[in-house]
């Protein structure tokens, strides 16, 4: 037996992330993201930060429109707010830097702008199980997030 060492890695190569952003709706692919998210930034002190994305737009796919009242909108942005606020608690009590939004509109559009504007180093995101016809119609988040991220996205099972 032979005391060889292994060749030293080259650490030019390792990624050192600062900002870590994670899509967070509550469901457990999220929760297991975030739990993702919240390991990655105390493993290299990075901030985290939570979007939560309340999806106010209706697809419209006849002539006609559904109208519902404001209401509506105001229960989907409280309950958006109660998710965020319970995953802001769960990852304070392991990490500092943590913050995070509640954003009105369409997912994928809404994490990549977020991560554009606070310039993330890592997406990180549940992946979810859209049937064949909802990801024809919907077109899926994290698909859409892979595709147009211009950082890295690792999505989590």
């Amino acid at each position: 037996m032979s005391n060889v060492s292994p060749p030293a890695q080259d650490m030019s190569d390792v990624v050192q992330y600062k900002q870590v952003l994670a899509a967070y709706d509550g469901s457990k692919n999220a929760d297991r993201a975030l739990s993702r998210a919240l390991s990655i930034a105390k493993e290299q002190h990075a901030s985290l930060r939570i979007v939560v994305v309340v999806n106010t737009t209706i697809p419209a796919y006849s002539p006609y429109v559904p109208v519902l009242p404001s209401s509506a909108f105001d229960n989907l942005l409280r309950s958006g707010k109660e998710i965020l606020n319970g995953a802001i608690e769960r990852c304070n009590a392991v990490s500092g830097d943590v913050s995070g939004t509640v954003e009105e509109g369409h997912a994928a559009e809404e994490i990549l702008r977020i991560a554009a504007e606070q310039q993330v180093d890592l997406i990180v995101m549940g992946r979810r199980g859209l049937s064949s016809v909802e990801r024809f119609l919907m077109g899926g988040v994290s698909s859409a997030v892979v595709n147009n991220s211009k950082c890295d996205v690792l999505i989590v099972k």
